[in-house]
């Protein structure tokens, strides 16, 4: 009678063991994904300032050029 007793509380302790390391593995798997949506996000953010200030010294560069050659054709008259 105690060889069943122990070979019961064996296998709940092991069930309960494998249930608890698998809820831990998926909040850990729930955190993970968290976190990997936020820096995905912070990455989109950064990404798309990027291409602002791009845009913008693209632009700036352009419009210089062609003040630059505005002046200059104006300075010798053509």
């Amino acid at each position: 009678m105690k060889k069943l007793q122990a070979a019961v509380i064996a296998t709940f302790v092991t069930a309960g063991a494998a249930l608890s390391s698998s809820a831990h593995a998926a909040l850990d798997e729930a955190q993970v994904t968290a976190i990997q949506t936020e820096v995905l996000g912070d990455v989109s953010t950064a990404v798309g300032a990027g291409f602002a200030v791009l845009a913008v010294v693209l632009a700036s560069s352009i419009g210089f050029s062609l003040l630059g050659r505005f002046i200059s054709k104006g300075a010798n008259g053509g």
